[in-house]
Parts: structure tokens; C-alpha cells; sequence
């Protein structure tokens, strides 16, 4: 696992979106307003209640498991304040190291509600997840924003499938390796999924790869970064309905 270092060219942000401007969402932390008379003075700030702070970004850190978050302070982003001690392989209290790496929110409003873990080596997202973002975010609930591009993973991840996770927006997963399209399904059901992306996996290469992904996910507005037409969503209605008919067809005659 590498530490917190400097930027790479390499994005995992794709088409170089704002991850709020996409999850729908606005950061500011405070509004100037003009004076009519004046139009170069300020007159009046208004304090914006809750205001959404920046990711929290463990990208290109060499994580290999979820559990490593753990043991690092975000390359930004304000995570939540480590605990004074940590157990050690012994199972004895000790120092936690990320104390004198933590830095207070300028707020204690500020929301944290997207996390950054692309360019990493994390292979799987287990159910240990739930705890670790405990561990690291305030309140895990109101994530919206994930991504997960650039890793090794072989599997949708399931856990995000979570009632937890109910106000996930954006869900990027392009470039693994994820195999089969089908596996998709389990994030179908989140309930505000807006944009996902799974290109750059070998089940790019599944025929009718786009039209079957539209027809997964009905919520949708985004896939692969490129905006769903109603001519998109109407041609993969058809297909994917067409295709879920013969697999019921397929399953009926296996039982005969």
C-alpha cells in the first residue's frame, strides 16, 4: 500500500466530470449576494446548512483490501476522526498513527458523501465494507458517489446493493474484471441510481452489451458516460424484455 502522494495523470473520473455536478448535487459553503446599488459590494452571506465537502480520496494508494482504509489518512477529503488507540497484532492498545495525520473539517456540518478508490488493487468489495465506511465516514447512509474504476474486481459488488446505500447516484466499476453483464442486476433495485459505468470490462464485449445494460437499470441517465436517449431506452426495453421472455422459455423447458 502506498502513501498519500501527489497526483497522477491517469483520472478515474473518465470524462473528467465533477462527481456533484453528476450526483446532482452543490457544494457551496457560503452565498455572496450583491448589493443592487452596489453591485461590487457584499452585502449579505448566507450560511448554506449541511454544505458538501470534497470526496474522500484513497485513489492510487495500492490498496489491496478494504480494510487499508484502516491504515491511511485519504489523499483528500475530510474522513471521520480516528480513534485514539488502535490494537496491535498482539491485540494491545497503541498509539493510532493517523491522529496526528487527521484534520478537522472546517465544519462540522460538512458532508462527506462520495468516496474515491480507483487506480487500486482491491479485487473484491465484501460485506466487511459497511463497517470500514462506518469507520471512516460520518454518516455512510448518505453516501451518493462512488467509484471503484481501475481495480481488479471479478464481481459486481453486491453490498452495494444494501438498503444502506439507497441514495447512491453514480457508481463507476469501468476498467475490471468483471465477466458476465448479468451480475449487474443486483444494483438495479437502488432506487436513485443515476449513472453507472462498467466499460473496459471483458462483459463490454457480451453482444447487445449496451442494450442489455440499458435494460438493467431502468432509472438510469448515464451509462459508460454517455446520456441515454428515450430512442436508447425504448430499443432496450424491447430487447431486454424480448430476452428475459426466452430465458423464461429456456428455464420452462429444462423442467420438462
Amino acid at each position: 500500500m502506498a502513501a498519500a502522494g501527489g497526483d497522477k495523470t491517469q483520472g478515474s473520473l473518465g470524462a473528467g466530470k465533477n462527481y456533484l455536478e453528476e450526483a446532482g448535487m452543490h457544494s457551496p459553503m457560503s452565498v455572496v449576494r450583491k448589493s443592487a446599488k452596489d453591485p461590487g459590494a457584499n452585502t449579505t452571506t448566507a450560511y448554506v446548512k449541511n454544505p458538501q465537502g470534497p470526496p474522500l480520496d484513497y485513489s492510487f494508494l495500492e490498496i489491496r483490501t478494504i480494510e487499508e482504509l484502516r491504515e491511511v489518512m485519504p489523499r483528500s477529503g475530510y474522513r471521520k476522526e480516528p480513534p485514539e488507540t488502535i490494537e496491535d497484532d498482539n491485540g494491545q492498545p497503541q498509539p493510532n498513527h493517523l491522529r496526528d495525520e487527521w484534520t478537522k473539517p472546517p465544519r462540522d456540518d460538512l458532508q462527506t458523501n462520495a468516496l474515491k478508490l480507483g487506480n487500486n488493487l482491491l479485487t473484491s468489495l465484501p460485506p466487511v465494507f459497511n463497517i470500514i465506511l462506518r469507520e471512516v465516514m460520518d454518516k455512510p447512509r448518505n453516501l451518493s458517489w462512488i467509484d471503484l474504476s481501475f481495480n481488479q474486481l471479478e464481481e459486481v459488488p453486491a453490498v452495494l446493493a444494501s438498503h444502506l446505500y439507497s441514495r447512491l447516484n453514480v457508481i463507476y466499476l469501468h476498467a475490471n474484471r468483471i465477466r458476465k453483464i448479468s451480475q449487474a442486476a443486483c444494483l438495479s433495485d437502488l432506487p436513485t441510481l443515476r449513472s453507472i459505468t462498467l466499460h473496459g470490462n471483458p462483459c463490454e464485449q457480451t453482444t447487445n452489451y449496451r442494450l442489455h445494460a440499458i435494460g438493467i437499470f431502468t432509472t438510469i441517465k448515464s451509462l459508460d458516460f454517455t446520456t441515454i436517449t428515450a430512442i436508447d431506452r425504448e430499443k432496450a426495453n424491447t430487447f431486454y424484455n424480448r430476452y428475459l421472455a426466452q430465458k423464461e422459455q429456456r428455464r420452462s423447458a429444462d423442467k420438462e
